[in-house]
């Protein structure tokens, strides 16, 4: 077998691969349907309970892995010039950050703004003082 034979035949082999991988694919697929009328088969996190409040409204039952527990909010948030902002993200720290972290950050963004936005630093910065 001479190299132009053994071109040809890698030549085919290569084709009829390529044939068979566009026949195999079938055709142009369809989007997944959404059904809206299908059960969801995960539990609730919350239920509404059939009676309801003495203060009216929906009465709301937690979940029964989170019976019990307490939630914490960790974010601060603060009114200013008509607008509500995160403290934390203001500053530029992870929520729940630690007030030395926070003071650190205050002071730092500080420095390197300018006059008309340090009102603005220092009222998330005495939010976070206010929730601690």
């Amino acid at each position: 077998m001479n190299s132009q034979d053994f071109l040809t035949l890698n030549l085919v082999g290569a084709g009829a691969f390529i044939f068979w991988y566009l026949v195999s694919r079938g055709g142009a697929r369809r989007p997944t349907q959404l059904n809206m009328k299908a059960k969801d088969s995960a539990p609730p996190l919350m239920e509404a309970t059939p009676e309801p409040p003495p203060t009216g409204g929906v009465a709301l039952r937690r979940h029964p892995d989170v019976e019990g527990t307490v939630t914490k909010s960790l974010n601060v948030m603060f009114n200013y010039n008509g607008h509500s902002w995160d403290a934390y993200e203001v500053l530029g720290v992870p929520a729940g950050a630690s007030l030395k972290i926070v003071t650190e950050a205050y002071q730092a963004a500080i420095r390197r703004s300018d006059k008309e936005s340090v009102e603005f630093l220092e009222t998330a910065y005495k939010a976070i003082l206010n929730k601690k």
